[in-house]
């Protein structure tokens, strides 16, 4: 395996061919903007029940199988049934065998052949985009389910696909402050609660779930088991004694609560049982007790601080649920300025809210935003 950094990874474009509602003809999504530069900020919109989610989620399956050695499924039933297939093209950015490579890398999945793919890249189009190679992964299905990795003895795509599985068990050295510039997404599904956790009598200081860099983190949206909650995480930031858990606190007040406020996480961690507490007017509670507005922000913005690589998808479902309008404004501002204190983050959401949209015009620039936008409103039936 060679050393390899990776400087940028950012996606091009989507293609979806009778996967969830993309049933009738391959459906393409362009994430760039009018001059072909990549988003950084992408939003999603359509009618309920046309595809939103799946575009979300078909995302982050081929980031996870990047990363992953030996698939047995995809974990989407069209794909897992032979039907469907995905491809998302990427542009990145890699210093690979003592040069820099600019590489449109295309992850696919599904009913794809060695040779028949849903989008081809010649040299015209990759000029396009400031690239020189095209280079493919992933996996296609073969007789009986097996799962087939495609282009396995292409040398680039080897070494990349070592080296991310190889980092899988890498921890970050601090919370929101990671120096890994390997890529992963993180996909945010719609309803971001925050639930109690159960087992009062099993709470050991134990390392997070999604503590270790994945190519990909997908965030449940319930579960009161103990590893997998943020109290853990908060435990845990605590434990690691580095200057984590108060950068942890500093994230929640500043991004949920603002200042100066009556209600704020508090900076230290109730030890029986081992939880996080809030104060708010002269009074103490849980996590779980905090408004579904607020358990929002706390999931979206605590979550985010932990996983982030130098190289993030954040993918939001709904960012504007359970929120205010004021609220709405306020979470679509923290994402801008979550992209332009961390370049190498890409934020791609859906979202219903006409406010949202009437305070992201994409046409009028933002400094350190590259914003774009797209509305599935064709009939995919």
């Amino acid at each position: 395996m060679s050393d390899m950094t990776v400087y940028e990874f950012q996606p091009l474009w989507l293609t979806l061919d009778q996967v969830g509602p993309f049933q009738s003809t391959p459906y393409e999504i362009d994430f760039t903007d009018e001059q072909d530069k990549p988003c950084n900020i992408f939003l999603l919109m359509s009618e309920n029940g046309r595809g939103k989610t799946t575009v979300l989620e078909c995302m982050a399956l081929l980031m996870r199988q990047l990363g992953e050695e030996e698939p047995q499924r995809f974990g989407q039933e069209d794909l897992d049934h032979g039907r469907g297939r995905v491809q998302l093209d990427v542009l990145t950015r890699i210093f690979w065998q003592g040069r820099d490579h600019r590489i449109v890398l295309s992850l696919l999945a599904g009913a794809i052949g060695d040779k028949t793919f849903l989008k081809v890249w010649d040299d015209s189009n990759l000029r396009r985009y400031g690239a020189e190679e095209w280079h493919r992964t992933g996996f296609r299905q073969q007789a009986r389910g097996r799962l087939v990795e495609i282009d396995r003895y292409n040398e680039f795509v080897q070494d990349l696909r070592h080296t991310l599985i190889d980092s899988s068990r890498m921890a970050p050295e601090s919370f929101a402050n990671s120096t890994l510039s390997l890529p992963t997404a993180l996909l945010f599904p719609a309803y971001r609660d925050i639930p109690p956790v159960l087992d009062l009598g099993e709470r050991p200081i134990i390392q997070p779930e999604h503590w270790a860099y994945r190519t990909a983190h997908e965030f449940a949206s319930h579960g009161t088991h103990w590893t997998a909650s943020l109290d853990n995480l908060l435990v845990w930031l605590m434990w690691l004694n580095n200057g984590s858990y108060e950068s942890a606190v500093k994230t929640v007040n500043n991004t949920v609560f603002g200042k100066p406020s009556d209600k704020f996480l508090a900076a230290e961690i109730r030890r029986v049982p081992p939880e996080a507490v809030v104060h708010s007017g002269g009074q103490t509670h849980r996590l779980d007790r905090l408004s579904s507005g607020e358990k929002n922000l706390t999931q979206l913005f605590l979550r985010i601080g932990a996983t982030s690589t130098r190289n993030t998808w954040v993918l939001v479902d709904e960012l504007d649920v359970h929120l205010h309008v004021r609220w709405q404004h306020k979470v679509l501002n923290l994402m801008k300025i979550q992209v332009r204190e961390q370049p190498g983050t890409t934020v791609i959401a859906t979202t219903h809210s006409i406010e949202i949209l009437e305070a992201f015009p994409i046409d009028i620039c933002e400094e350190g935003l590259v914003k774009g936008g797209w509305i599935i409103e064709q009939d995919l039936r």
